[in-house]
């Protein structure tokens, strides 16, 4: 009779063919019941061979009961149901892998042929019989395919070449150099310390050198007066009225455009300014090329130095709005060239050439060809003192600020002596009662004022310390150098001057800040003067959202601009209500 342990042998083979049926199993086991028939057992038996599987019975010869042979076929059905599910597997990443094969081949037939190149060989099909080698079948999972020849990143010394399958010629396609895996740019994000959108930026600034950012920052008012007296006087003597008013109005609505071409750091700056006061759009902004920290040159059209709450941005002003003295005295938005740095720590400037101290929108056509000159320098002794007066950054040690500001220029008469305005941001030069200054009459009686000089210097300082932030700034002005027709000025030189006090403190540190305001103007034409205060309220415990509320008492303003609550002449309450944003 066969050994017992060959037969197991043989069933085990045969029920590691994923092909037999259960059929074929139970034959056997009938066959391995007639072996106990008594006259086949009384048969001389071969000696059977010593066997070292782990199931074989310990006695050579022994009999084998059914109970054992049924549990040693459980055994093998156990183990050829595992063997049927590491074959479901291997079917399965030979699929994965036929699909990334066809993807491959997908890829080498979209590349365009170009002359000269040396042609890829296209890998084999996948044999039948690769389901029992995984490890080929992940090999080609890479998708690098592989290339006859030499060159450039090629694997193969000159002669030696790689073994591929005899395929029809036409299933060669031919093949440009593997373009780069990644893009040059990268597309979308947010930079968290300027606080601006990122729309594209290279992946290597120096071998790509483009990027551009971009910005929106929104300021929407509700303003009321309440005026206190109906009429005021100018110094033509003519009576003019005082209306009381109510508007809501996005003030401000700024899309900034920056980043940097063609190097890294020849940089650009571009923004459309609309307001719906004036229900205009304007274009502002400049071309930058940054030697270092100490020399930044620039050219465009921007802020003309001369005070230092018009040189900080509208964005930081600890009210609503810039104070009135700061509105009378300070220069306008020119076209011009400027330098700025910080050529000693944390020692600053600005120094800009212009064509004009007073009005934006004269352009090419403007009268008189005389430059200005407008110049700024500060210093925070203790480090970072932070944009604006107030201490949202919650300094934990004082930090001072201290700073000077000169504007130089000889203003002509642009024949807007009742100050048609073309930009939302324009001022006019005026007496210290509210009185343009080129207006017919203003110097005298029949006097009109050709050209005159403009000297304004400003000193300020500023400190903050935990929440507190307090800041001053004075104004000195004179007028000179007065050419005029249709007689004699009495003034050979006009002296003006003014002052502003402002401070602020947050009662929930980074949220909500609380703030009173003052400033003044004096001079020989009289003056006037401001106080109130009001509450802001920074949403998210930042600077780029918030509300403001502020009410000032205004007496006899000199100043006036459209943006602002500031009539000249006029005397009053201000109400304003405020949201900005900066996105």
């Amino acid at each position: 009779m066969p050994s017992l342990a060959w037969f197991i042998h043989g069933c085990c083979r045969a029920l590691s063919d994923s092909r037999l049926s259960r059929l074929r199993i139970a034959a056997g086991f009938l066959f391995l019941l007639s072996l106990r028939d008594p006259s086949v057992s009384a048969q001389t038996r071969a000696p059977a061979p010593e066997s070292n599987r782990p199931d074989a019975s310990p006695a050579a010869g022994a009999p084998i009961s059914v109970e054992e042979l049924a549990h040693r076929l459980e055994r093998l059905e156990q183990q050829n149901a595992k063997l049927a599910e590491q074959n479901h597997s291997l079917v399965k990443q030979l699929e994965a892998v036929t699909s990334r094969y066809d993807q491959l081949n997908q890829r080498l037939e979209q590349i365009e042929p170009r002359p000269g190149l040396p042609t890829p060989a296209l890998p084999a099909p996948l044999p039948p019989a690769l389901e029992a080698f995984p490890d080929a079948a992940r090999q080609l999972q890479t998708d690098q395919p592989p290339f006859q020849g030499s060159g450039p990143g090629s694997p193969f010394t000159s002669g030696e070449t790689r073994d591929t399958p005899d395929l029809p010629e036409a299933a060669l396609p031919s093949a440009e150099p593997a373009r780069p895996a990644f893009s040059k740019f990268l597309v979308g994000g947010y930079d968290e310390d300027r606080g601006m959108f990122v729309l594209v930026r290279p992946s290597d600034a120096q071998r790509v050198p483009f990027e551009l950012r971009v910005d929106l920052f929104t300021q929407a008012r509700f303003t009321s007066f309440a005026r206190s007296a109906d009429s005021w006087i100018d110094s033509t003597g003519t009576r003019q009225p005082i209306r009381n008013y109510g508007s809501v109005e996005v003030n401000r609505n700024f899309i900034q455009f920056s980043g940097f071409g063609l190097d890294p750091r020849l940089q650009f700056t571009a923004f459309l300014f609309s307001s719906t006061a004036l229900n205009d759009t304007v274009y502002l902004g400049w071309i930058n090329y940054r030697f270092n920290d100490a020399f930044d040159l620039r050219v465009g059209n921007w802020l003309v130095p001369g005070t230092r709450e018009w040189n900080e941005s509208f964005r930081y002003t600890l009210g609503a709005e810039r104070l009135m003295a700061t509105t009378f005295f300070r220069p306008n938005i020119s076209p011009g060239i400027w330098a700025q740095g910080e050529p000693i720590k944390n020692v600053h400037y600005v120094a800009m050439l212009a064509n004009s101290l007073n009005r934006f929108s004269q352009g090419i056509e403007r009268v008189g060809s005389a430059a200005t000159f407008g110049g700024t320098i500060w210093w925070e002794p203790g480090g970072n003192f932070g944009p604006g007066p107030s201490d949202i950054e919650n300094h934990q040690s004082p930090s001072p600020r201290i700073g000077t500001n000169l504007a130089l220029s000889h203003e002509a008469n642009q024949g807007f002596g009742m100050a048609g305005l073309g930009n939302p941001e324009d001022t006019i030069l005026r007496l210290s009662n509210g009185t343009p200054l080129f207006r017919p009459g203003a110097l005298g009686p029949g006097v009109e004022l050709i050209s005159t000089g403009v000297q304004l210097w400003t000193i300020d300082a500023a400190v903050k310390y935990r929440g507190l932030g307090i800041s001053g700034e004075y104004f000195l002005r004179w007028l000179d150098g007065f050419k005029e027709t249709g007689g004699g000025s009495p003034y050979r030189t006009i002296f003006d001057q003014g002052g502003l006090l402002q401070t602020g403190y947050f009662v929930a540190p980074g949220k909500l800040e609380t703030f009173a305001r003052t400033s003044f103007v004096t001079g020989p034409f009289g003056g006037g003067n401001e106080f109130g205060g009001g509450v802001n309220w920074y949403v998210k415990g930042s600077r780029d959202w918030r509300l403001t509320f502020e009410v000032l008492r205004i007496n006899h303003s000199p100043a006036q601009n459209i943006l602002t609550g500031y009539r000249a002449g006029e005397s009053g309450t201000l109400f304003q209500l405020q949201w900005f944003t900066d996105f």
